[in-house]
């Protein structure tokens, strides 16, 4: 598995309440860049699978390290690694053999990343809704690494793993403007690959109810739905985000 848990390598109790600011500090509109900062939008094929996205200032030495196709337990990974600054950030582009159908609630994207990595069932999660590029997404801590995951497309999720050491302007910019484009005529699952899967009944019921009412909800419908409903929740969280991470850093401050 390509997500590594050093475990002789514990985050001190003062840097984990930091860095776990820093992540609910993603529900904050914090500007790109300081004003003046020049900015570079970078992207990049992931294969024929999907093409990355994001916009960095342009200080930051950005680096590419590898692009694999890889297996694991219930389905098949896209994983491409990069340096920023010298900070390593891997991205897995999930394709589940049970692919989800709906934007999922945190709990069923937590079982679903247990899933793809046992290591994560230690992780501590962030208890506020994050966004990335603008979607929804869940995050947290496991050991030394920071970690955010949402859905590109309902069927495509992805897993963003950072250095916990990574800079934190840095962070925020990249996780703000992150962009992940699926291309949803390819997949890795391979025929065979998978057990054979039939429409499910449960499936099966949903799309016939859906048809017989006569309204049926287009994915993109069923995010934009769901993202929209959290909207003031998040709205509401800023101000305390912005007040925790700054009370945070106080804190920090001769560690």
């Amino acid at each position: 598995m390509t997500l590594v848990i050093l475990s002789n390598r514990l985050v001190s109790p003062c840097l984990m309440m930091f860095l776990c600011c820093i992540l609910i500090g993603l529900l904050s509109s914090f500007p790109a860049a300081g004003d003046g900062v020049k900015l570079t939008n970078i992207s990049a094929p992931l294969k024929n699978y999907a093409e990355l996205g994001f916009t960095l200032p342009t200080n930051v030495d950005v680096e590419t390290e590898t692009l694999s196709e890889e297996n694991y337990t219930s389905g098949r990974e896209l994983m491409a690694s990069l340096l920023l600054n010298g900070s390593r950030v891997t991205l897995h582009l999930l394709y589940p053999c049970q692919a989800p159908q709906t934007m999922l609630e945190p709990a069923a994207m937590k079982s679903l990343l247990e899933a793809f990595n046992p290591a994560l069932a230690q992780a501590n999660y962030s208890s506020e809704l994050l966004s990335v590029g603008g979607m929804p997404a869940v995050g947290g801590m496991v050991q030394n690494q920071i970690f955010v995951a949402y859905q590109p497309t309902n069927q495509t999720p992805a897993l963003v793993v950072m250095d916990g050491a990574i800079d934190e302007e840095v962070l925020v910019d990249f996780l703000q403007y992150l962009r992940i484009t699926v291309n949803e005529d390819a997949s890795l699952l391979m025929p065979g690959y998978c057990p054979d899967t039939t429409t499910a009944p449960s499936q099966a019921n949903a799309t016939s109810n859906a048809a017989a009412s006569g309204k049926v909800t287009s994915p993109a419908e069923a995010r934009k739905t769901t993202f929209e409903s959290n909207k003031e929740k998040m709205a509401a969280d800023m101000q305390a985000a912005k007040e925790k991470l700054a009370a945070a850093k106080e804190r920090m401050r001769g560690f």
